[in-house]
């Protein structure tokens, strides 16, 4: 049965569905992608906007063909977590990459390569759903600012977290606003980083550094929304003094290799991922805090597991009937709620002063770094 699916948004989840699906027998897939062009070049030395990508995710874009310049990739082999008094400190690793740290514009370059070699993809720029519609046959009919019209047997909304086809399709979304924004950079050290993910967690903020290649590293670092304008403002020399200083100067001076860039953090969940012909994945279905560092990872997930669900569908089923896409949120809702509940928890246990919360995030840090079974539950969660 011949499928016609569209993909809104051509990101990182939104091209992988695409090369995915693609593969599906009688498929065909449009990409409708609002930028008008695609990743002509790569940052020097580096972009600011970085994934730590899990082995799985690692070996879904290797499946897809679509794997990232190892180059401009760093492993991290092991990761160390402080809480806010001396000697808390819980060091993590497992014989292998615990992940890899990948610029969003390499992933984009990959995944675009990748895409303009499967003849089954459309990929359309420079343009915007204006509105949706669905036909009395279930298909969804989707009319583009350029005045063209689409009809789908399956529209995939994959537009991150302020989705326009959610809000098209009428979709309620939860959200939880954490007042507190994110401030990322790109730094070259001092002292070589070791391929080891560092975190600090405060009683007013969480502070990462990711290995790049060499001696840089990308920083994301989140506190209340006023400190993080006031901490973005700051010229490169004091801002590199406070970010070096924030990290103990584990790894010397600091120099600022890229813009600084703030964002606001929200956690949001749709009410639903799917509607008859509609599916819901990765940022548009759910966004969680950076403090997970699931986030893309959750989308790969959502989008290998949709093609599956349509690949393993009956063959006297559309791809848009509602029992197939049921198949598909039942399966991701779970582990995507579960991300977002445990990372709140461990925001609340370390933004909080009561004693108790003080006692977990550094005592009870020193307590789980010497237990190995506890440890491995961590690290096995983390890689997923």
């Amino acid at each position: 049965m011949t499928s016609r699916i569209v993909v809104v948004g051509g990101g990182p989840v939104g091209l992988s569905f695409a090369i995915a699906a693609a593969q599906l027998p009688g498929a065909s897939v449009t990409v409708i992608e609002r930028s008008a062009s695609g990743q002509q070049s790569l940052p020097s030395p580096f972009d600011h906007r970085v994934y730590a990508l899990s082995p799985a995710s690692i070996q879904f874009l290797a499946e897809l063909g679509a794997a990232p310049d190892p180059a401009r990739a760093a492993p991290v082999r092991s990761m160390r977590v402080c809480g806010d008094q001396a000697g808390s400190q819980l060091d993590f690793t497992d014989g292998q990459p615990l992940a890899t740290i990948v610029e969003h514009a390499s992933l984009m370059r990959a995944l675009e390569s990748r895409q303009a070699q499967v003849e089954r993809i459309v990929l359309r720029r420079g343009v915007t759903a204006q509105s949706l519609d669905s036909t009395e046959h279930g298909e969804r009919r989707l009319a583009l600012a350029d005045g063209s019209e689409l009809a789908a047997d399956l529209l995939v909304a994959a537009d991150g977290s302020r989705s326009q086809i959610r809000q098209l399709a009428a979709i309620a979304v939860d959200v939880r606003d954490y007042d507190s924004d994110g401030v990322v950079a790109n730094f070259r050290c001092e002292r070589a980083h070791g391929d080891i993910a560092r975190q600090w967690f405060g009683s007013d903020s969480v502070l990462a550094y990711l290995p790049l290649p060499g001696k840089h590293i990308s920083m994301v670092w989140s506190m209340a929304s006023a400190a993080a304008a006031q901490t973005a403002a700051l010229d490169r020399d004091q801002f590199c003094a406070a970010v070096a200083a924030a990290g103990h100067h584990q790894l010397g001076s600091l120099a600022l290799v890229s813009p600084i860039e703030r964002f606001p953090l929200a956690r949001t969940t749709a009410q639903n991922w799917v509607q008859p012909g509609l599916a819901l994945i990765g940022d548009a279905a759910h966004a969680v805090h950076p403090l997970a560092g699931q986030g893309v990872n959750l989308g790969f997930a959502d989008a290998r597991k949709l093609v599956e669900v349509l690949g393993d569908r009956s063959k006297f089923s559309r791809a848009g009937d509602l029992a197939v896409l049921r198949h598909y949120e039942r399966a991701r809702r779970e582990a995507a709620l579960a991300v977002g509940q445990v990372t709140d928890r461990l925001r609340s246990l370390y933004l909080s002063e009561w004693s108790l919360a003080r006692w977990l995030r550094n005592d009870g840090v020193r307590m789980v770094n010497r237990l190995p079974l506890a440890k491995s539950v961590l690290v096995d969660y983390a890689t997923r």
